[in-house]
């Protein structure tokens, strides 16, 4: 029999997901990133005095926020973000389950394990960094398949086809690619800290903040919003190359061949450069468009973003029907 008590808390699930403090789109988070534009701003005008109208005309400019690619990202991001939440993460695999089920696996390979003693403060520093980089590879790997393969891309696509960046733009994906990189990311995370507990015991948590881990979530606080947004911060030299500047994600959304298939990790760049598809920005703004050329008209509603990607991926997948040679 259905519980109407339990309906309100069921309708606020999908808010708090992606509303909630440790949320990505939680208030500290967008907090963090109007701070680091701020900041941003205020160096880029040295002594000028600083102007609040000119601030959120060079940082919301009516162009990028009334654009008709920045109108469906709103509407994606409220299917995608409130909408289908729920049901994203039930068919997700989880990590836990996948920590779970390492950590049965390589006790009964190797039997009960007899935690290393190492000081709690390394244990959790070296978990914090070990799944980060998890993380990472994960973010880099399913990023890589979706990019190199046809009928992959096809789902891809939906997200590059923004032919402007907001912080909206994040969430411009079709579910398929959304399911894919939440498992791809659990199973990657999932075995990684099942090691882990199998090598240090139960201690191995990392360092948290807003229960994330630390140094992906001083990454959201910062400048990881702007990652999708017209503002150009460049990092270059050691610090581009371990790194994901916002330069780096928008050279990535580029139309410009150069830049296809570059900078495809998420906040750190040492995949991409140990595999060689880092593409270091310069210091000045490049001259790039955002999308997919033509192909960005194929997705003008949420119908079309839907839909088109399974049709045109279809074509890549199903077996070509070969005619038969007529008869004399």
């Amino acid at each position: 029999m259905l519980d109407l008590t339990q309906l309100p808390a069921a309708f606020l699930l999908p808010f708090k997901a992606i509303f909630g403090w440790g949320s990505p789109y939680g208030l500290p988070s967008l907090f963090g990133a109007f701070l680091f534009m701020l900041g941003f701003y205020l160096i880029r005008r040295h002594s000028r005095p600083l102007g609040v109208v000119d601030y959120f005309q060079t940082m919301f400019p009516r162009r990028v926020m009334l654009s008709d690619s920045t109108k469906l990202d709103m509407r994606l991001w409220v299917v995608n973000g409130l909408v289908l939440s729920v049901v994203y993460g039930a068919v997700s695999i989880g990590g836990a389950s996948c920590r779970d089920l390492t950590l049965g696996l390589l006790t009964k390979a190797l039997g009960a394990s007899t935690p290393l003693s190492w000081p709690w403060p390394v244990v959790m520093l070296l978990t914090t960094l070990v799944l980060l980089l998890a993380y990472e590879f994960a973010y880099w790997f399913g990023h890589f398949l979706f990019h190199r393969y046809a009928f992959l891309w096809e789902f891809h696509k939906v997200h590059h086809s923004a032919e402007t960046m907001t912080i909206f733009t994040e969430l411009r994906q079709h579910p398929v690619e959304i399911l894919a990189f939440i498992n791809v990311i659990a199973l990657f995370t999932g075995i990684t800290l099942g090691v882990l507990t199998y090598a240090f015991g139960p201690g191995a948590q990392p360092f948290t903040l807003l229960n994330g881990n630390l140094l992906l979530m001083a990454f959201l606080l910062t400048w990881g919003h702007l990652r999708h947004s017209h503002i150009w911060i460049a990092y270059r030299g050691l610090a581009g190359r371990l790194f994901q500047s916002p330069a780096h994600h928008q050279l990535h959304h580029s139309d410009n061949p150069a830049h296809w298939d570059k900078n495809l990790g998420f906040s750190l760049a040492v995949w991409d450069w140990l595999f060689g598809t880092l593409y270091i920005p310069a210091y000045k703004r490049e001259d790039i468009t955002f999308g997919v050329g033509e192909e960005s008209r194929e997705f003008r509603s949420i119908a079309d973003s839907f839909i088109t990607p399974f049709v045109k991926s279809w074509r890549h997948v199903a077996p070509k029907a070969h005619p038969k040679p007529k008869q004399a």
